[in-house]
């Protein structure tokens, strides 16, 4: 017999990242504090070695390159709901915040000429996720399943929390084809990615179907910590530049990672299932433009197309019980909907050197709707930021050595769920069940850079 394992209606937890909190859906929206300075424009500038996550083409720009940065992301959450039953509306969690956490996310990289026009490089970047923690979230349980509620549910509280990292290891090889036509140079870069994921959670609140149908629901813990799941990938890109480099025109592909998580997945500490889930970073399509109409400015505009939908529509646990457990519950299956949308994210940048060969200062403008909408908003996988501003500054200290820091802002945005939101319905039955809750998210990212080109 198959257990079939459903959201609770109060929160629910699916693949909560805590690598970081993205911003575009599971991904920053910038490799890079050079590039974050400008909202993560890149795919036509390309100018470090960062390269290899955004263009791998850009590597030909330099004889050797080297670059460690850290990225510091600090999300802010915030969860509004309540639920009505036949006994009146009752509020659950009004303003409740996520808890304070800052998230590290490194990556170095190397590259240079091998020979004329061919260059290789390798680089180690955290490719996304994000991660939240709620504690003491308000709800109401039945303490009963087996007697339709009569009188006002039983208060209750609990703690959940989640975790998806996602990091990937880029060789890379790219070849620079000089004055193919006056001041016009064309350069192809390869990437090949190779992905390690790992996936954790804990969530107190979870419901089943119980056989008194009346909307209220006993709480169970849920638990579930994986193995490594490797994933595999590439990167391919072009870079085009036209008069002596004042121009130029980029186009990038990242094809589709898929990643199988497997672990033991517990309920209630007692019953254990060999879980498995599957999903992946999505395939992804790239276009900038860069143009310097003057000597010490830079422009930059990008868009981007990233194949949510394809990765993130419905993921679904499933396993076979580990040791005695009770009649029906041999086996089970727990689908999340998370009813991702595909993402066109459009962004702006600019440069300006003010002080030469020592003062770069740098802005940006970061734009793309939320791939979560009300069908499949979840309080622990809020990626519904939309709007990003970015700063940023590159002081040379010696010739070919750079330091650059950026900061960048996503602005508060919230998603409300409706009745198509799997969390609106009745375990086991999709009967609305009244409850309705919205999630809002900011976060402030600090990055910074050493890169060295010689």
């Amino acid at each position: 017999m198959r257990f079939q394992l459903y959201l609770p209606v109060a929160l629910t937890v699916a693949l909560l990242p805590s690598t970081a909190s993205a911003t575009n859906g599971m991904d920053p929206i910038s490799f890079g504090a050079r590039a974050a300075g400008m909202a993560g424009t890149d795919t036509a500038v390309a100018t470090d070695t960062n390269a290899m996550n955004t263009n791998p083409a850009g590597i030909t720009q330099f004889e050797h390159g080297a670059d460690l940065g850290v990225s510091l992301m600090m999300p802010k959450l915030t969860l509004n709901d309540q639920v009505t039953t036949p006994q009146g509306t009752m509020l659950l969690n009004q303003g409740l915040k996520g808890e304070s956490k800052v998230f590290p996310l490194i990556s170095a990289g190397y590259a240079q000429r091998v020979y004329e026009g061919l260059h290789v490089g390798l680089g180690f970047y955290v490719q996304g996720g994000m991660g939240a923690e709620f504690k003491n979230v308000h709800t109401f349980v039945d303490n009963d399943p087996t007697t339709p509620l009569t009188t006002q549910p039983t208060p209750a509280t609990y703690d959940m929390s989640s975790q998806v990292s996602y990091f990937k290891l880029v060789p890379t090889v790219a070849y620079r084809l000089e004055n193919i036509a006056p001041g016009t140079d064309l350069s192809f870069g390869v990437a090949f990615n190779v992905g390690l994921s790992s996936m954790k959670f804990s969530h107190s609140g979870f419901q089943f179907p119980e056989p008194d149908n009346d909307g209220v629901y006993q709480a169970h813990k849920v638990e579930f910590n994986s193995d490594n799941a490797m994933g595999y990938g590439v990167r391919a890109g072009v870079l085009a530049s036209f008069l002596q480099r004042r121009l130029a025109v980029g186009v990038s592909y990242q094809s589709k990672a898929s990643l199988d998580y497997k672990g033991p997945l517990k309920v209630d500490s007692m019953m254990e299932y060999d879980a498995k889930a599957g999903f992946g970073w999505p395939q992804e399509l790239a276009f900038g433009v860069s143009a310097r109409p003057v000597p010490r400015l830079l422009l930059a505009v990008e868009t981007r197309w990233i194949n949510w939908a394809d990765t993130m529509d419905t993921v679904t646990f499933s396993g076979a019980a580990k040791g005695a457990v009770p009649p029906g519950y041999e086996s089970m299956t727990m689908p999340f909907q998370m009813k991702w949308k595909n993402q066109l994210v459009f962004s702006a940048g600019a440069e300006v050197q003010v002080l030469p060969d020592l003062l770069k200062v740098r802005a940006g403008y970061n734009h793309a709707n939320s791939p979560v909408t009300g069908d499949g908003i979840n309080p622990l996988f809020p990626a519904v930021t939309q709007d990003h501003l970015a700063a940023g500054l590159g002081v040379t200290l010696v010739k070919g050595l750079t330091i650059d820091g950026a900061a960048e802002f996503a602005l508060n945005h919230e998603v409300t769920s409706n009745a198509a939101n799997q969390m609106a319905q009745q375990p086991g039955t999709g009967s609305p069940n009244g409850y309705q809750f919205g999630v809002a998210m900011s976060q402030t990212t600090v990055h910074l850079g050493v890169g060295y080109q010689f």
